[in-house]
Order: C-alpha cells, then sequence, then structure tokens
C-alpha cells in the first residue's frame, strides 16, 4: 500500500499505489459493526440489539467464541441468579477482596467490575 491520504474528516484512506481510497464519512447512529465474537463482541452485539439498533458481527473463526471459549473454569461474578438459586452465599465485598488479593492494580475498576458482575454474568 503505497498511496495515503486523509480526508476532510480526519479518516485515514489506504489504497494501492495509484488507487484513490474512499470512505463514508457518516455511518448511521443506530448500525454497528463489531469485530470479534468472544464474550466481549457478543456482549457488545448483544447491547446494540437491545437497543434497537442493527448489528452485523464479524469474527474469524467458522464458530463464535474467541478465547471465551477457553475459560473451563467459567467467568467470574458475585451475587448471580445461578448463586443464588443454588443458595451460595456470595457478596460483591468478597469478590472484590478476592481480586484485589489476586493482583488488581486499580481499585477503581476492579469495584466496577465486582459491583456490576451479578447482573452482567
Amino acid at each position: 500500500f503505497a498511496s495515503n491520504h486523509q480526508t476532510s474528516s480526519g479518516c485515514l484512506c489506504v489504497g494501492p499505489a495509484g488507487v484513490r481510497a474512499i470512505m463514508a464519512t457518516v455511518f448511521p447512529s443506530n448500525q454497528a459493526i463489531v469485530v470479534g465474537g468472544g464474550l466481549g463482541g457478543m456482549s457488545a452485539a448483544n447491547q446494540v440489539l437491545e437497543s434497537g439498533g442493527r448489528v452485523v458481527l464479524i469474527d474469524k473463526s467458522a464458530f463464535c467464541g474467541g478465547n471465551s471459549t477457553k475459560a473451563t473454569s467459567g467467568i467470574n461474578g458475585a451475587e448471580t441468579k445461578a448463586q443464588k438459586a443454588k443458595g451460595i452465599d456470595d457478596t460483591i465485598t468478597i469478590f472484590t477482596n478476592d481480586t484485589l488479593k489476586g493482583g488488581a492494580k486499580k481499585p477503581e475498576l476492579v469495584k466496577v467490575l465486582c459491583g456490576n458482575s451479578g447482573l452482567d454474568v
């Protein structure tokens, strides 16, 4: 790719030598393209759909799941529906303390992660 130029909107267009790349500068606010079909990508796509938007999800594999499919020990959370249904007494405080003991470096982010985990999981 030898031909690069910047559009008036600030988008960098890259194309082969001698070919001018043209890029749309307006994308509908109710549409999204999500790259990656792991837990994060699926969550993002789901949020767009729940908000009434349209989404295209693209993954490099023939199936979705990404590295999330390798999380054989589960996805951590506190006060989840599954824990409540099984009578497991877990709290956001316990989860937060365990996460900090595990080496998390930003307590303010840990509080958000752990505090939202029950509904998110």
